[in-house]
């Protein structure tokens, strides 16, 4: 194979949209390089194993004169033994193939950095929040569009932080609402248009709709990672919980989202948003805010640190520990005493 394209390649980090702008760059060199002689694979590291992806490597292209070969989620690969090939293989690559190797972490298995080396070893970090601003609003501009300022700040809230994301959401409200989006566009987005979402399964919650959640969980859980979910919902129970404090401290509801603007420096967009969250406060009292704080912030610590496999379970329990139980009873810790229970209170069992 030339020597433009080398053998490994690593692609780290969380900027999704990057990193596919990166793959499609190095696809579309080879296919000029070889046109129809290309031959393509993808895989995940969680459903195939990397002996498997050694085995298309060192038996070349079926087809072609040339493969390429994009293998995703490698931080999957823990154990040096699911490594070795990799490392084998590195040692005497294939001249006809590319391995492009992807993780949406930075950290990995030392061996697994160490058989690409640095110099073909590359991290995409997200954005900072001011960047991330002005590559939306442009990217509105170079469509021939505008987004109001309002509106601009609540869609940042609703999308991960990668370009991939933004430009997918950008893409669906100029197909919707045309040229000009406002506030209400995307207020009216988040509960129409748009697919299941954190924000959609963050009211099912406070609306304390069991079945509703779960329904939700289950999807999202289609193509999010369990973390994902839970640290989203955090952010939203942190948001709450601020409200809480603030009413709790004498701030009149009619105020409320004005004094967390002014404290936070973030402001709650969203006339339905702020709706929803009003209907919380009425449902989950700052007792109940602290629960579920000590509850999510135990259920990621338990996520991370238990096979995937169990990951779909223990989010069904937090949601019934969140909903039916105000966070009163902790999945990552049944039998515990936790600091936010009444004095004399008799600890939950569970389920």
């Amino acid at each position: 194979m030339a020597q433009s394209f080398p053998s490994l390649l690593l692609h780290l980090g969380p900027e999704e949209g990057e990193k596919q702008a990166a793959f499609l760059e190095l696809r579309g060199a080879l296919r000029n390089a070889y046109g129809q002689d290309l031959e393509e694979h993808s895989f995940y590291a969680f459903e195939t194993p990397p002996d498997r992806v050694v085995d298309i490597l060192q038996n070349g292209s079926l087809f072609g004169s040339a493969s390429l070969v994009r293998y995703r989620a490698v931080e999957q690969l823990k154990r040096k033994e699911d490594i070795l090939p990799l490392v084998r293989y590195a040692e005497n690559p294939s001249k006809t193939s590319v391995l492009l190797l992807e993780s949406s972490e930075v950290s990995l298995h030392k061996d697994v950095k160490d058989a690409v080396g640095s110099r073909h070893t590359k991290i995409f970090w997200e954005m900072f929040e001011s960047q991330k601003k002005g590559w939306l609003s442009g990217y509105f501009r170079r469509h021939d569009a505008r987004i109001d300022p309002e509106a601009l700040e609540l869609l940042l809230e609703l999308v991960e932080n990668n370009t991939l994301d933004l430009r997918q959401e950008a893409d669906r409200l100029m197909a919707f609402f045309g040229k000009q989006i406002t506030l209400e566009h995307v207020d009216q987005y988040i509960y129409h248009a748009r697919e299941e979402s954190i924000f959609t399964l963050f009211d099912a919650i406070l609306a304390e709709d069991l079945d509703h959640a779960l329904d939700i969980a289950v999807k999202l859980l289609m193509t999010m990672d369990a973390v994902q979910v839970v640290l989203g919902i955090a952010w939203q129970v942190d948001r709450l919980f601020s409200l809480q404090t603030l009413r709790a401290g004498g701030v009149p509801q009619g105020k409320l989202f004005e004094e967390q603007a002014r404290r936070s420096g973030q402001r709650i967009a969203g006339k339905r948003l702020q709706k929803s969250l009003l209907g919380g406060i009425s449902r989950y009292s700052l007792e109940d805010c602290r629960a579920l704080r000590v509850l999510t912030g135990d259920t990621d610590a338990l996520l991370r640190s238990v096979p995937a496999t169990l990951h779909g379970g223990i989010v069904q329990q937090y949601l019934y520990s969140v909903i039916s139980r105000k966070g009163r009873w902790n999945v990552a810790a049944p039998f515990a005493r936790r600091p936010w229970e009444f004095p004399g209170a008799s600890g939950f069992r569970g389920v």
